[in-house]
């Protein structure tokens, strides 16, 4: 496994084989998840931190030494945690529809409170 993973050819193939390397992380997170979409590089990435466990426990070498993208850990945290899963899942058009409706409501005061905390977020000044 390591000569393969350690071969100029280990990008190509990664990106040939990473959906079926993910099948089982994709198919555990579809069952506690509505819509998959939102996370397929949490899936793939996920993928990645369960092939370097492999090749480090075989060779004691990383992902990147062997010519692949170094997964992210922290995500490790979080693909396993339900509450963030589930926040993933929103129906955005409908949640759009939501607001809008509940802004329209809004007196002149409510909304320029609305109107001031949206433009702390674009404008980052928090």
């Amino acid at each position: 496994m390591t000569g393969f993973l350690s071969s100029r050819r280990s990008d190509k193939a990664m990106v040939e084989y990473r959906e079926s390397l993910s099948e089982d992380i994709r198919r555990r997170m579809e069952t506690e998840s509505r819509n998959i979409e939102p996370v397929v590089d949490i899936v793939y990435n996920q993928c990645l931190i369960h092939l370097e466990d492999i090749v480090t426990s075989m060779s004691g070498k990383s992902l990147l030494h062997c010519g692949l993208p170094e997964p992210i850990r922290e995500q490790n945290i979080l693909i396993n945690n339900r509450q963030y899963m589930s926040e993933l899942t929103y129906d955005v058009p409908q949640l759009i529809q939501v607001v809008s409706v509940s802004v329209s409501k809004f007196n002149h005061d409510e909304k320029k409170v609305y109107v001031n905390v949206l433009n702390s977020f674009d404008y980052n000044s928090g």
